[in-house]
């Protein structure tokens, strides 16, 4: 059956740094702003793979913001991308391949592009492992402009994997992991028993290695410094069902609570829903307006 997407607006094109070309839907309202939410998508998926994205954009509008969502080197499981050189040259990235540190040049040329139609101000949104990406852009930027960010099941990636395959095995695989890397084989898809997604071995070992800087950012046994460190206002909603809770969603929730330092800081547990809010996604729309409304800068 066809369904109606009420997206209205642009689709707009900007290089990044390391000249790689992306695309991103820009969604405007009839009332002149400054404000654009931008949203950043999680592990195999794109600018437009989750429900969610459509709420995100109304519940923009209702606050008189823009919406902006994009495709980012993470987009599928193995991702041809255009990049600009002397002449037209392509890069395999896509959640295989990507290196999770250039999420700063996936932002930043978002913003730049943003900017060149007239924002200033932007509230980041982050699904899954785009709220690895935002907490980890807002921590090492500390962009003025950035006046808030939504965090929609920001899962513990790291003791996930401990907790599916087991301490012995997962070391075994972070072990096999670091040898192909090591012997300049990292491009080398680890066996699917170690992750189904496909990871190549450099992408499986930077994720779940100790002391992996993405996989640290949301350790809910760890110190978690860098969300710690964010001094803006962050909204985060897990739902009830979480796939890949490693504690209760709620629990995850407290720890959060706890380490976040601005008092409009939010925590939204949502009943029945799982990582993708799946059918649920009505829920999140008012608990998103609420926090829209009383953050002190928008």
């Amino acid at each position: 059956m066809a369904t109606d997407i009420r997206f209205k607006g642009r689709l707009i094109s900007f290089t990044t740094k390391d000249k790689l070309d992306l695309e991103g839907f820009l969604s405007e309202p009839e009332k002149k702003t400054k404000t654009c939410l931008v949203h950043v998508h999680g592990m195999t998926d794109n600018l437009y793979g989750l429900d969610i994205v459509d709420h995100l954009m109304a519940v923009a509008f209702k606050n008189n913001m823009a919406f902006f969502t994009f495709n980012n080197r993470g987009m599928g499981t193995i991702t041809t991308f255009a990049r600009r050189h002397k002449h037209l040259v392509f890069r395999t990235i896509g959640t295989s391949f990507e290196n999770f540190k250039e999420c700063l040049y996936d932002l930043d040329g978002a913003l730049k592009a943003l900017s060149e139609y007239g924002y200033t101000k932007f509230i980041l949104s982050g699904h899954s492992t785009g709220c690895q990406k935002v907490t980890y852009y807002q921590f090492r930027k500390k962009r003025k402009s950035i006046k808030g960010i939504i965090l929609l099941a920001p899962a513990d990636d790291y003791n996930y994997q401990q907790k599916l395959l087991g301490k012995k095995k997962s070391k075994e695989f972070i072990q096999l992991a670091r040898r192909l890397v090591r012997t300049g084989r990292g491009k080398e898809i680890m066996p699917l028993k170690a992750e189904p997604n496909y990871f190549s071995a450099k992408r499986y070992y930077e994720l779940y290695r100790p002391g992996s800087v993405e996989g640290n950012l949301f350790n809910y046994d760890g110190k978690m410094h860098a969300y710690g460190s964010i001094k803006i206002p962050i909204l985060s909603i897990f739902g009830e069902l979480e796939e890949y809770a490693v504690k209760s969603p709620r629990k995850m929730l407290r720890i959060l609570a706890e380490k976040s330092k601005h008092r409009s800081s939010r925590s939204v547990f949502i009943k029945e829903a799982d990582h993708c809010f799946c059918l649920r996604e009505h829920h999140i729309q008012p608990e998103l307006d609420r926090w829209l409304k009383q953050l002190p800068e928008k």
